[in-house]
């Protein structure tokens, strides 16, 4: 018998509407009605709807010899059991959500490393070795807990096109983060292949930015989708909203060190061209922007 039904029935035989259940319930009648439509109640809501009717479910079985013998002992021992799977359940799923977020920390700490050694020209010493390591041990982290969050993993690189790099030459970024660092990092690319780099530390800068000057001034925006004041969310659906089209159309690359699905996708509907996870190497960053000449 489906929840639904058996709540139906025990209302039916008590002479309660659902309407009363959910008042007793302290829900709205509306969310009721829609739970048992889709019979998407919970184990515990639907407990909790049989004890304010008073009603106990039983268990009889019976046996090939005619003998009825009762189950409810077994029942009492399996809501038990469901009852504390649910909450190991739930408390593993605040445990990867902790990893996650420890993950993402420790990414912003690897981003800075890497960043302070490429400044300081160390490149092929003791120190960046031991970082490059780093990094593959946290990538693999985060494919280990993204596989275990039910999220996608980030697609392999693919190989640079020297002739769409060397067509950036000359174009204008608007480089938006609050991090100081991140927006060192990636100015030494861009500047390094001969792109024009101005920069914003939050979203309504950005905005602002873009009003002030004149269409086709920028050629792209890079995006931070974090940042105090305003976020490069909000920001992003301000500038799709502008009435000149050109101004509106430029494109918007999302940078974040959270690559979650819900992330992309929330990038993706508002209007976000691309998404990269910081931190990225210059070869993809680049070939995001060769993208949209």
């Amino acid at each position: 018998m489906k929840t639904a039904e058996t709540i139906n029935i025990a209302c039916s035989e008590l002479g309660t509407t659902k309407a009363e259940l959910a008042k007793r319930m302290g829900m709205l009648p509306s969310s009721l009605y829609r739970k048992l439509a889709r019979e998407s109640m919970t184990f515990e809501e639907f407990q909790k709807c049989l004890d304010v009717l008073g009603v106990t479910i039983t268990f009889d079985l019976q046996y090939p010899d005619g003998k009825v013998r009762s189950s409810q002992a077994n029942y009492e021992r399996l809501l038990k059991k469901i009852d504390l799977l649910e909450k190991e359940l739930e408390a593993a799923r605040k445990a990867a959500e902790f990893h996650k977020r420890s993950l993402q920390d420790l990414r912003t700490e690897l981003n800075s490393a890497v960043g302070y050694t490429e400044l300081g020209g160390r490149h092929g010493s003791k120190a960046e070795k031991y970082l490059q390591k780093i990094q593959l041990v946290l990538t693999s982290m985060e494919s280990t807990i993204a596989y275990a969050l039910g999220e996608p993993l980030d697609d392999e690189p693919e190989a640079e096109n020297p002739e769409d790099i060397q067509a950036l030459k000359g174009k204008r970024v608007l480089l938006v983060d609050d991090n100081a660092l991140n927006r060192e990092i990636m100015r030494e690319v861009l500047v390094g292949h001969g792109l024009i780099v101005e920069e914003g530390v939050n979203g309504s800068e950005a905005v602002a930015a873009v009003k002030a000057n004149e269409p086709g001034y920028y050629h792209f925006i890079l995006m931070d989708i974090e940042m105090p004041v305003m976020d490069g969310y909000e920001a992003t659906v301000k500038i799709r909203k502008l009435p000149n089209r050109i101004r509106a159309n430029i494109p918007i690359i999302a940078l974040t060190a959270n690559a979650v699905a819900e992330n992309r996708e929330r990038a993706a509907v508002i209007g976000m061209d691309d998404f990269l996870v910081k931190p990225t190497n210059s070869a993809r960053l680049l070939r995001s922007l060769a993208k949209f000449q």
